[in-house]
């Protein structure tokens, strides 16, 4: 990994990743903790980085269980009758957002401890647990951006990569 992707990721060393969002196949991890206010005044709890991935990863835990990106496009558990209408675009409605949002709130917690680069522009982050997360981009499938790491406290930091970097 160039030493540019390495400082970038050292920012993470030392954050709880605190919570997940997604947007269609986009995952965001958040790390850290800082507030934002909309312009409507609503006040925003996000991570102070955030890292994005819209490419294939994978979070494996300590003990073998893993979540994959591809989670995304299966429904997500629910007692008794499942709901006639499923849309996987919709946040919370696959099981990819219904295990991640377990481990967040009931796994134990997540500190970003390492980053190892991989090829083609992946990685592989290491937690102080001994969950890993790697992102894996495929050169047969171009992306604009596989990935972006950006802050979310106005200092304007971000690095990403992608089929064009």
């Amino acid at each position: 990994m160039p030493q540019l992707f390495q400082q970038a990721f050292d920012r993470l060393s030392g954050l709880a990743l605190t919570k997940t969002t997604r947007n269609e196949q986009v995952q965001y991890f958040h790390f850290g903790k800082t507030h934002y206010t909309t312009p409507q005044g609503l006040i925003l709890d996000i991570g102070q980085l955030t890292l994005a991935i819209n490419c294939p990863w994978q979070l494996t835990q300590p003990d073998g269980n893993s979540i994959k990106h591809s989670e995304v496009f299966m429904r997500r558990r629910e007692e008794g009758l499942p709901t006639p209408v499923w849309d996987w675009k919709k946040p919370g409605a696959s099981l990819l957002d219904q295990r991640l949002m377990a481990l967040i709130n009931e796994g134990p917690l997540l500190v970003a401890d390492r980053v190892e680069g991989r090829e083609n522009q992946g990685f592989t982050l290491y937690f102080g647990n001994g969950t890993t997360l790697t992102v894996s981009p495929e050169p047969d499938s171009p992306a604009q951006e596989y990935w972006q790491l950006f802050s979310n406290t106005g200092d304007g930091f971000t690095i990403g990569a992608g089929s064009n970097q």
